[in-house]
């Protein structure tokens, strides 16, 4: 009696790169979009201050999230690491801007925006995969 043990591995593939710029593109724009709408409603009625550094996370996390669905979808696999891809890509143009422009992105809160990149480019990148 012979046994014969088999095991086959698929493999994962590469990235890709073209998914995580798409998706990065999209972030951007969706980042653009969300900044003028809520720039605009605080402009014209009375707002608190003290949530803009509220609104600004919010509008960081949904726009990553976006961006790492779409990049996910585009890809078909390895959501997660797609959606990091686009969190880490927006985090450096950010900070490219922020270099730029006096005031940005740089200071205080980074951690809590590096740390909103990964989760919101990461689920975004699971929930594009995974429907």
């Amino acid at each position: 009696m012979s046994f014969k043990l088999t095991t086959t591995v698929k493999p994962q593939g590469n990235i890709n790169f073209t998914a995580i710029l798409y998706g990065s593109l999209l972030a951007v724009i969706a980042s653009v979009i969300l900044m003028t709408i809520s720039g605009t409603v605080m402009f014209y009625t009375i707002f608190n201050e003290r949530l803009v550094p509220v609104i600004g996370l919010a509008i960081l996390f949904v726009s990553i999230f976006l961006g790492g669905l779409v990049s996910a979808r585009r890809a078909g696999k390895m959501g997660w690491l797609h959606g990091l891809g686009v969190g880490l890509i927006f985090l450096v143009l950010a900070t490219v801007f922020s270099t730029v422009f006096p005031h940005g992105v740089l200071g205080f809160a980074v951690l809590k925006k590096i740390l909103a990149a990964v989760i919101a480019g990461c689920l975004g990148g699971i929930w594009g995969v995974g429907e």
